[in-house]
């Protein structure tokens, strides 16, 4: 059984797989404050006995980017929460002969354009067009530092029921005021929860290296989206939201988060012949509404 250090333990993906393969890994999870289950950076640094133990780190760390104004403050505190542990395991395992197999968080903002985008889409990391790929750029930079295995995980949008963006995106919806973002034509990859703690395990279990988008097959726009909400929970979707009130009421943040364009494939797990359980946009919806998902 493979012991996985896990970084951003507290947080809602790595709680979430946790709790989906605690039969499977010896977990040793890594938090700021020392609490029952938990162990800090120096508690760690002490234990030369269980750093030498180590065969994965999953670094999940991270302050969530959706959840207030990106006022520079904010912004700091985004780029400091991924940096600074992405450093300190850098730090701790470049020096040590044996290096654990690192898997890395990302995102798919790390994409500045339109068209598809699979894992052999050329990145600039030098040239930051927005906030969004400064985060994922900075990120991964730090990250391919590493000497050991390495594996770089470029989220989507994850969904599910009990946490992330979809319940804060149905609101409006159980409100009678759901409706599409700006004109509605904007792509916004995603992954159903379910999929992406199996595609973690995946990678995991077949020590899979290099860049893995880690969204759906099915690429669909705010408008398609819009429709399939309203229809699977009956509700009317006529209340738009245009641009300049989206840039008036969340700044920044909305105008990458909610109308920023990006369409991206999960090549290489397709490739893998990765199964994903929920490939399509339809069926994760039903699941969220079910409480499956």
């Amino acid at each position: 059984m493979k012991n996985v250090l896990i970084t951003g333990s507290n947080g809602y993906i790595a709680t979430a797989f946790v709790k989906q393969f605690a039969g499977r890994y010896n977990f040793i999870l890594l938090s700021h404050k020392t609490t029952s289950g938990h162990i800090t950076w120096d508690g760690l640094n002490k234990n030369q006995n269980l750093i030498q133990s180590i065969d994965v780190v999953l670094n999940l760390a991270g302050c969530n980017i959706g959840d207030k104004r990106w006022s520079e403050k904010r912004k700091e505190e985004i780029l400091s929460s991924r940096l600074e542990t992405t450093q300190k395991i850098i730090n701790l395992f470049n020096v040590r002969d044996k290096k654990p197999h690192l898997i890395s968080a990302s995102a798919i903002g790390i994409y500045d354009s339109n068209q598809i985008n699979d894992e052999e889409t050329k990145i600039d990391y030098s040239h930051y067009g927005n906030f969004s790929e400064e985060i994922t750029k900075r990120w991964e930079s730090e990250a391919n530092q590493y000497l050991g295995p390495r594996t770089i995980t470029r989220f989507g949008v994850v969904f599910s029921s009990n946490g992330g963006a979809f319940p804060k995106m149905l609101k409006p919806f159980t409100l009678g005021m759901g409706g599409i973002l700006g004109d509605g034509s904007q792509y916004m990859p995603w992954v159903a929860l379910f999929d992406l703690l199996n595609a973690l395990d995946f990678l995991i279990a077949h020590e899979k290296q290099g860049i893995y988008n880690i969204v759906a097959p099915d690429m669909k726009n705010n408008g398609e989206l819009t429709q399939l909400i309203a229809k699977t929970w009956h509700k009317t979707s006529f209340m738009a939201m245009p641009k300049f009130l989206i840039k008036i009421l969340f700044g920044q943040m909305g105008e990458e988060l909610f109308l920023n364009s990006i369409k991206v494939s999960p090549q290489r797990l397709i490739n893998d012949k990765f199964n994903f359980h929920y490939p399509n946009l339809e069926s994760a919806l039903i699941a969220i509404k079910n409480k499956t998902l």
